[in-house]
């Protein structure tokens, strides 16, 4: 039955493979499984960041592309000036994934009345309309005119930050921090609603502080209300940043599994020497790396993220080495993954060594050979998969605890230094009595 199934869906694939092999090219049945993986890489992605000036659009665009105002290609931060023309961002880890910096409604060049066919409405997948204070008349228009159109969009309040430092020097003995982030969302989501946009979502968000507020939220959110046929790659193209983020792309790995699995199977089923073990092991090899990059546990994906959230890169790869049970490396990930890999091999060799056996008996061997390297395969990516997302959540884990021990401090320091305020003052007012 098993047979079957796999010979049905990938006669094709089968074909390329058989003839490839026949031909000595052993290298392009890994080519093949490689262009199927990467289809997602082809579809282009394109997200509205609208906004007026100073509002944070420029370190928004690069914080969810995990960049820093020093990186290369990393869009201008600190500049006053009004945006006057559209200006495209790609993603460093996908291209085809770019953010749109668009000028706010209302100015000169672009004004109510011409300015959804000046940007190209239809050209963007989603709209994020920004402001670090109130939505202006402008910006609910917009909001509104998108909802006409049937366009999703989020309204995305940023600075978040600054509003609870300037609360805390306003207010320093009542501050609360948890109660000015709910006043904001309450006065936000009430000018909003007295604007007729009572559903549209609201996320606040710091763009420096990205483990705080409403990030995370954000790009799941994201996800979720992008067109389906695209949501795919908006997912394999994001920094797994949250453990909701790690989730949603463990999600989407796993279900590729069974593709990569069922055209293992047919390999097994292929009566060539050798085709099984080797397909078998490539395609494990392949797929496991492609998970290691997806779950930020590579060199390159650590050290930026060790750079946006200034952790050092050495401990963050102490963890990942650690969790895989590794030596230390200057970069991890081809070694990590071959590791690991070898190690499934092992635990899986009776299976894989089982296809290539029966592979010569007609029907019932082939049968029993591409069921072997099916379920072998099967289980060797799950089990991978599983021991890399752990470890991605660990780096999480680390990172927070860095910025709870960070804000622990910083809150032990401030109240220290109330203390000695109101100590000195006491000491005034004691001998302004005394005397």
């Amino acid at each position: 039955m098993l047979k079957c199934f796999v010979l049905f869906q990938f006669t094709a694939d089968l074909e390329e493979m058989e003839a490839a092999f026949g031909a000595g090219a052993d290298d392009e049945c890994g080519r093949q499984l490689e262009r199927n993986r990467e289809e997602w890489e082809n579809i282009p992605l394109n997200v509205a960041v609208i906004g007026n000036s100073g509002v944070g659009k420029s370190s928004f665009i690069n914080a969810i592309r995990g960049l820093t105002a020093d990186d290369e290609g990393a869009a201008e931060v600190g500049t006053t000036k009004n945006t006057m023309e559209i200006r495209s961002y790609e993603h460093p880890n996908n291209p085809m994934l770019k953010f749109c910096d668009l000028p706010g409604v209302g100015n000169d060049l672009f004004p109510r009345s011409t300015y959804l066919a000046d940007i190209d409405v239809d050209r963007y997948d989603f709209f994020l309309l920004l402001t670090a204070d109130r939505f202006t008349e402008n910006d609910t228009w917009l909001g509104s005119e998108l909802c006409s159109l049937s366009k999703k969009y989020f309204f995305v309040r940023t600075k978040m930050g600054v509003d609870i430092s300037n609360n805390s020097e306003a207010h320093p003995t009542s501050h609360n921090e948890e109660a000015v982030i709910e006043f904001i969302r309450r006065d936000v989501t009430k000018h909003l609603r007295e604007n007729g946009l009572e559903d549209v979502p609201v996320l606040l968000i710091d763009n420096y502080k990205l483990n705080k507020f409403d990030f995370s939220k954000l790009q799941v959110q994201l996800i979720k209300d992008f067109p389906q046929q695209k949501r795919t790659a908006l997912i394999f193209s994001l920094q797994p940043t949250s453990v909701d983020m790690i989730g949603l792309k463990v999600a989407e790995l796993r279900s590729r599994i069974w593709w990569r699995a069922a055209v293992s199977g047919a390999v097994g089923a292929v009566p060539i020497l050798g085709a099984s073990i080797a397909m078998n092991i490539g395609i494990i090899t392949g797929e496991a790396t492609f998970y290691f990059e997806q779950l930020g546990l590579d060199s390159k994906s650590s050290q930026r993220y060790a750079k946006l959230h200034s952790f050092d890169y050495v401990n963050i790869q102490s963890i990942i080495c650690s969790g895989l049970r590794t030596e230390l490396v200057g970069t991890v990930t081809e070694k990590v993954v071959g590791k690991i890999v070898k190690r499934i091999i092992r635990r899986s060799g009776s299976k894989l060594a089982l296809s290539t056996v029966t592979r010569f008996i007609p029907l019932v061997g082939s049968v029993i050979g591409a069921s072997a390297s099916y379920t072998g395969t099967n289980s060797a990516l799950n089990e991978i998969l599983d021991k890399f997302e752990e470890t991605a959540i660990d780096v999480l884990k680390f990172t927070a605890d860095g910025v709870a021990k960070e804000t622990d401090t910083s809150a032990e320091t401030q109240s220290r230094s109330n203390g000695e305020v109101e100590d000195t003052l006491v000491r005034k007012s004691s001998r302004r009595c005394h005397s």
